[in-house]
């Protein structure tokens, strides 16, 4: 069994007029309408926090893999010398 605590939360009385006709639609009481919805927004806030930690650590590796991009590319071009190099009869 869940243990249950009660709080106390202050809403508009529009909101709280919309919530108990999505109560009463769904056959579920005030409590469980809010419970529902605070998961849905905590789960929609964790997928959000994730996005945007993923977000900064592609921009952080860009750089990282644009340097090593470029160091790579400097060794291709010194391979592909020697190696023509070695095609042409030299050293």
């Amino acid at each position: 069994m869940t243990l249950l605590r009660k709080i106390v939360v202050s809403m508009p009385v529009r909101l709280l007029e919309e919530l108990d006709v999505c109560a009463k639609q769904s056959g579920r009481n005030r409590s469980e309408v809010v419970r529902d919805a605070m998961k849905s927004y905590l789960s929609q806030q964790a997928r959000s926090d994730l996005r945007q930690r993923l977000t900064y650590g592609y921009i952080e590796m860009a750089s990282i893999n644009l340097e090593m991009a470029r160091e790579c590319a400097a060794a291709d071009d010194e391979a592909l010398t020697v190696y023509e190099s070695f095609l042409a009869g030299g050293d």
